[in-house]
């Protein structure tokens, strides 16, 4: 019983085994993550906060509401949605840079990069929009809510 439970959860984890060995992806919300310059990761992706790449990302870089400061290689696409790519001059992207509602900074000395920019102003009718329904769903649960005034009776003189 002993060697086909053992064989069992052999064949069970061996998968496992092989995944941990690859180059892991980074995921952070609300902490900063930094890529040192001897480490390679897949990916990386931040929520709340910023990147920083010394080292090298063998796939592609996502951040939201952070900003990006590129000093290594990214071999995938390099996407920041609400904040601004830094690039020195030794930096190297592979895939494609979008930036939605910031700024591409650029050492003088680098190599150009082709970069999508997308300003925030885009942004501004859907957020009025939003805007205006969240008001207009205040005002309504207001009137639901408050009812008939009822005034206190007048003195008798």
């Amino acid at each position: 019983m002993l060697p086909r439970c053992f064989v069992l959860c052999t064949l069970i984890l061996a998968p496992s085994l092989t995944i941990a060995q690859s180059t892991p992806s980074l995921s952070h919300f609300g902490r900063n993550l930094a890529v040192a310059p001897n480490q390679t990761i897949e990916n990386a992706t931040c929520f709340l906060c910023s990147v920083a790449v010394d080292g090298q990302v063998n796939g592609s870089v996502h951040v939201f509401a952070g900003d990006v400061f590129l000093n290594g290689r990214v071999a995938g696409d390099v996407v920041v949605f609400g904040g601004n790519l830094s690039l020195t001059s030794s930096a190297v992207v592979d895939g494609h840079m979008l930036i939605f509602g910031g700024h591409l900074h650029q050492d003088p000395a680098a190599m150009p990069h082709p970069a999508t920019v997308i300003s925030a102003l885009v942004f501004l009718p859907l957020i009025l929009t939003l805007c205006l329904v969240i008001g207009a769903l205040i005002v309504l649960a207001r009137r639901m809510v408050r009812g008939p005034i009822a005034y206190p009776p007048l003195p008798r003189l």
